[in-house]
């Protein structure tokens, strides 16, 4: 008997874009759908502290809610091995529509800065990694085309919020605008409480699913966090996701005010967002297809080669290859994005996969967080983002130099745990 809804579609995959859904409004409500308010904060918040705001100085608020959710990170993904996702779902869901509400009011960048601990605790608690750890449960078969279906939420929300909340803001007013989009989080109680499940066996109490595509109710191996971290492969995701994360957190956060200085209107700037991340989209639901098809690593390191051509086109002249460029990116971080969690779960197994989850995370949120900041307080102190670019064009080769040390074999015997269904 296998775990599937009245119609025989198999219950994962109504997890996948449930999953999807999430990821969708937290990390699009974090991320791009909250840099369309850059320029209105400045000018508001420079006014009522009577002498400008620095670019870096706002941007510094992305880094506190990297650096705090990755120091949350291990202790989110224990409980979510522990507990299961769904209190701490909801909890995020509560926490990220405060603090939307809360930044309807800021007039400091204190209050900024302590909104982004509430954003900080809402990733962790509702975004990648307890994602990530649901949807692994339900797979094994088709794995990556559901984590890239899961993942492909991130992007849509990063590129359908952008232009929505600009046209919001431009009705209403930007403090108007928060205050009615702090209600959006709220509508993923409902889908948390009467959609997601634990795991196959939380639909037929009976019996574990028995389906391909899910779980198997025999063991499996898993690496404990100490066997994690003493292998290579750990230290190459993680090197990895950090200093792509530095690049595209960093250009992402700082992507509207540059189109602005490109000569391009908001709402151009806004759509910016839109083929950035609607690539990313199409990126992370391709890079899973493929993944299953025609291997890992394959695809691992090709989706780090298109990052770095787009990379590379973002530091060159010309309007066409800006856009290009941005096509690039997306298409290849997308891709990325979807196979650095597929390769932890393929490779460490499910048991501590939230534990080793959030120690990578550490790393990448470090990296994250670092991206705006910096990349601001180069902009403040040359005048233009080119070094910038030339920065992440660096890091992104890196990364794809790193990807070729990646090893397909198995753990080493007597490192791994058996787990139960």
């Amino acid at each position: 008997m296998a775990a599937k809804d009245g119609s025989g579609l198999y219950y994962g995959w109504i997890i996948a874009v449930a999953s999807g859904v999430i990821l969708l409004v937290t990390n699009g409500m974090t991320l791009g759908g909250l840099n369309v308010f850059d320029k209105p904060l400045l000018e508001s918040l420079s006014q009522a502290a009577g002498e400008p705001v620095s670019l870096a100085g706002l941007k510094a608020r992305d880094a506190i809610t990297l650096a705090v959710s990755g120091l949350m990170a291990p202790l989110a993904g224990a409980a979510a091995d522990r507990f299961g996702v769904r209190p701490l779902m909801i909890i995020g869901a509560i926490l990220l529509s405060a603090g939307y509400f809360l930044y309807s009011t800021a007039d400091s960048l204190s209050d900024i800065y302590a909104i982004h601990v509430l954003f900080a605790s809402a990733l962790a608690t509702c975004g990648l990694v307890v994602n990530v750890i649901l949807v692994s449960r339900w797979f094994v078969k088709d794995r990556g085309l559901a984590m890239g279906i899961a993942l492909a939420g991130t992007s849509l929300g990063n590129g359908t919020l952008p232009p929505l909340n600009a046209a919001l803001m431009a009705e209403v007013g930007w403090r108007s605008a928060f205050a009615w989009t702090s209600l959006l989080p709220l509508l993923l109680i409902p889908v948390i409480l009467f959609v997601i499940r634990e795991r196959p066996a939380d639909l037929v109490a009976q019996q574990p699913a028995a389906d391909s595509r899910g779980g198997s109710p025999k063991t499996t191996n898993s690496l404990a966090l100490g066997a994690a971290l003493r292998t290579g492969n750990f230290w190459v995701l993680a090197l990895i996701a950090m200093f792509t994360f530095f690049s595209i957190i960093g250009t992402q956060a700082h992507l509207n005010l540059y189109m602005l200085g490109r000569g391009f209107s908001q709402m151009d700037a806004g759509f910016s967002y839109t083929v950035l991340f609607y690539l990313g989209l199409l990126g992370k639901i391709a890079s899973g297809f493929l993944a299953d098809r025609f291997g890992r690593k394959r695809v691992f390191v090709s989706t780090l080669a298109i990052m770095s051509a787009g990379a590379v086109s973002l530091t060159l002249p010309g309007l066409e290859v800006l856009w290009l460029g941005l096509v690039l990116f997306g298409l290849g971080w997308g891709g990325l994005y979807t196979l650095l969690q597929l390769l932890a779960a393929d490779f460490f197994g499910p048991r501590h996969l939230g534990k080793i989850l959030g120690a990578i995370t550490v790393l990448d949120t470090l990296g994250g967080g670092l991206g705006p900041p910096l990349i601001g307080a180069i902009r403040d102190s040359t005048g233009s983002y080119d070094n910038a670019f030339v920065l992440v064009s660096g890091l992104v080769i890196a990364a794809l130099l790193i990807s070729t040390r990646f090893r397909l074999d198995r753990p080493v015997p007597g490192t791994i745990a058996r787990d139960a269904p």
